[in-house]
């Protein structure tokens, strides 16, 4: 049975506090993409350099989801 050193259980808290938070600051920019754009044209003023931006704020945001999924299952089961 592995069990995680209290050392290595502190610092994946820390990186899954630091995932959530990135989590969370790339719904921020990608809100704040949104209504800088569209605040006065609508979402026909959004180009496809916009598109493209948000795209890959949406990638960045499920790869830090997964990762805060990852490291919350090494938590549970060390070693699996």
């Amino acid at each position: 049975m592995n069990e995680l050193s209290p050392l290595g259980r502190l610092l994946l808290k820390i990186m899954r506090f630091g995932t959530i938070a990135a989590a969370f600051l790339l719904v921020a920019f990608l809100g704040l993409t949104l209504w800088q754009k569209t605040r006065l044209g609508g979402l026909e003023a959004l180009s496809r350099q916009d598109y493209s931006f948000m795209g890959i704020l949406v990638l960045m945001l499920v790869g830090a989801l997964w990762l805060y999924r990852a490291i919350g299952r090494e938590m549970k089961h060390p070693g699996a």
